[in-house]
């Protein structure tokens, strides 16, 4: 059965992705204590819930990062195929990039859930790195793509265009006021016991 290399990328896109939130939990939320998942929504000061749903958000990504594993396992075949390491690359670069740029646009901008550095007096400063940090990232990874032919490299630009499009007007807005996390688990959206959970009293 002949080996296809691009078989690898979505395994690698999925690993590289999941590493993109390990380096911003790790090294964000608790090196530098920067900020919480949902620092910018609730109070920053009430650790136990903070830490409980930076779990939740280190748990997501360990099962992304597991199942890009399984992935690459089942179909390890094609990484003996001519560029195969180069597709690896190529997608490990896009996949962690695609992070930060989700993360940037989605969870700082639309959804206001956090910002890079809560308390900074210019937020939008850190966003923009952080954004540019992915963008370049994502860019390097396409160029190395589309050295096979510029399909792959025009759908990662039109992503990238339609990202800076997306979060160009949710940047510029002030942050909220709103808290957006309490009233969906008011509105049950959220489970009713992890929201109880983190607010019991810690038994001693």
């Amino acid at each position: 059965m002949q080996s296809h290399p691009s078989r690898l990328t979505l395994p690698a896109l999925l690993i590289s992705f999941a590493l993109g939130g390990f380096l911003d939990g790790i090294l964000l939320h608790q090196i530098l204590q920067w900020h919480h998942l949902l620092s910018a929504v609730t109070d920053p000061a009430d650790l136990r819930f903070q830490m409980f749903w930076d779990g939740i958000f280190h748990g997501l990504h360990y099962l992304l990062g597991f199942a890009g594993l399984w992935l690459l396992l089942v179909r390890r075949r094609h990484a003996a195929a001519a560029g195969a390491g180069r597709v690896l690359v190529s997608a490990c670069l896009i996949g962690f990039g695609a992070w930060h740029l989700v993360d940037a646009v989605l969870v700082h901008w639309i959804l206001g859930l956090h910002r890079i550095r809560d308390g900074s007096p210019n937020v939008l400063a850190w966003d923009l790195l952080f954004f540019g940090l992915g963008a370049v990232t994502v860019a390097l990874g396409a160029w190395m793509r589309g050295r096979d032919g510029g399909a792959a490299g025009r759908a990662i630009a039109a992503g990238l265009a339609l990202c800076v499009l997306a979060g160009a007007p949710a940047a510029a807005l002030p942050p909220r006021e709103v808290d957006p996390v309490m009233q969906l688990a008011a509105g049950g959206l959220l489970p009713a016991f992890c929201a109880a959970w983190t607010r019991a009293p810690q038994s001693r």
